[in-house]
């Protein structure tokens, strides 16, 4: 009986215990095209929250969030031209690649990253 009350009271530990050691945490990056002033965030417990400190911390009524991500990384680069463009990928170089792929410009301008993960 004891043996039973020990293996029911471990299953039940594993069963709370996996969903918080599985966490999502969120991160963004935001951006204010006009000025070049950005912000980042990272992990928060939704994507909501993480967006809204990014643009939080750009600091400008005309930050815009170039990209947000889960358990990965997110960069940010700016063509010759002024515009903005932002990748996500599992390592930092990933993201910055993904970025320069999405701006179609391999010589694009890294401005910044953020990475966001598992606690």
């Amino acid at each position: 009986m004891r043996r039973t009350v020990l293996v029911l009271a471990a299953a039940l530990i594993l069963l709370v215990a996996a969903p918080a050691a599985a966490q999502a945490y969120w991160g963004a990056i935001a951006v204010d095209p006009e000025t070049g002033r950005y912000g980042v965030s990272y992990e928060y417990n939704s994507v909501g929250a993480a967006k809204n400190r990014a643009r939080n911390e750009c600091g400008s009524r005309h930050c815009r969030v170039a990209a947000w991500v889960s358990n990965g990384f997110a960069a940010l680069v700016r063509k010759k031209n002024g515009v903005y463009y932002a990748g996500i990928g599992r390592t930092e170089n990933l993201a910055r690649k993904n970025a320069r792929r999405n701006a179609h410009d391999s010589g694009a301008r890294y401005i910044t990253s953020v990475f966001s993960g598992y606690s």
